[in-house]
């Protein structure tokens, strides 16, 4: 075995001796005294957690500095009802100034505040609505003649007429209403209608369908002359053009809804989560009507007759 491992007796007698030694120990009194001024400091900190707990946040009317009030948070609704009025003040002032294309910006704007609470599936009394269509009249009359300032003011309200339509309620409907499904075009000859007769059904669902493709085809000059009657349906999913067809106690519900500007007949017609596009630049009457209908569509009402 090799020395430098071997124990040796000096080595045995000094942790020996170590083991033995002991440090001195602190006096009792000393003890006591760190034992009671730790029980004071408890018992100190305790009767302030209570009286912080029992007494309110406020003293003599003084708010406390430890105690965070929050300030008060703003009306969201109120918040994006500001911000459009201010995007149509802001264009009408441009407009006033000259400024066609900052104008045309705000108008944008405003039409994107309308288009985010559409998806958000925000709600409006029907209080805002009339206002919200009167400022964009106010922008219009500014530059009435300007077709670009005429197709974004247009925008905008088609915007708040699809806004309108994500308010309206589901039509009824019981656990036994016949629906009939396609997955193309149904053709309405002249002189026809389409009702819960002819259909064989009350709910006509086109949901299967491109959301493009039209789902009903009258005759091609789209005109009231060829008499062609859609009554009494709930009529879901995919498109429609509405010019030339009498429209009465028809729903339409997820449908993508077109107008070119031509003759139209609406009798108690209701439009539940549409999207619309409407004639904006073919030609100034085309626009007109398109802004007509848009703004009866925007105030809730659901007859409306463009000759």
């Amino acid at each position: 075995m090799s020395t430098w491992n071997a124990p040796h007796g000096h080595s045995r007698e000094w942790r020996s001796k170590r083991h033995r030694r002991r440090r001195p120990s602190a006096p009792p009194l000393l003890r006591y005294t760190v034992i009671a001024l730790a029980a004071v400091l408890v018992i100190t900190l305790g009767w302030h957690g209570i009286r912080w707990t029992m007494h309110p946040a406020y003293s003599g009317g003084t708010p406390s500095p430890y105690i965070y009030v929050p300030a008060p948070v703003a009306d969201a609704t109120a918040t994006w009802q500001r911000d459009y009025r201010e995007a149509l003040d802001n264009a009408t002032q441009n407009l006033a100034a000259g400024k066609t294309a900052e104008a045309e910006v705000a108008v944008d704007r405003a039409e994107t505040v309308i288009t985010a609470q559409r998806l958000q599936s925000s709600t409006a009394s029907q209080d805002f609505f009339q206002p919200a269509l009167a400022a964009l009249d106010g922008v219009l009359a500014k530059r009435p003649d300007d077709a670009r300032v005429r197709e974004h003011v247009t925008l905008a309200r088609v915007s708040l007429a699809e806004f309108q339509s994500s308010l309206e309620p589901e039509p009824p409907q019981s656990g036994d209403t016949k629906r009939v499904s396609i997955g193309v075009p149904r053709e309405l000859a002249a002189n026809s209608a389409l009702d819960p007769a002819t259909l064989g059904a009350r709910v006509l669902d086109a949901s299967i369908m491109p959301s493009s493709a039209e789902i009903l085809l009258p005759p091609s000059s789209r005109a009231s002359a060829d008499s062609v009657r859609v009554e009494n349906l709930i009529i879901q999913g995919a498109a429609q053009t509405l010019d030339g067809v009498h429209w009465r106690n028809v729903t339409f519900v997820d449908t993508r809804l077109r107008y070119e500007g031509r003759e139209l007949d609406l009798e108690n017609v209701h439009f539940v989560r549409c999207r619309f596009g409407f004639s904006t630049e073919d030609s100034e009457e085309a626009a007109t009507r398109s802004a007509r209908l848009a703004n009866s569509i925007a105030l809730g009402q659901f007859s409306i007759k463009i000759p």
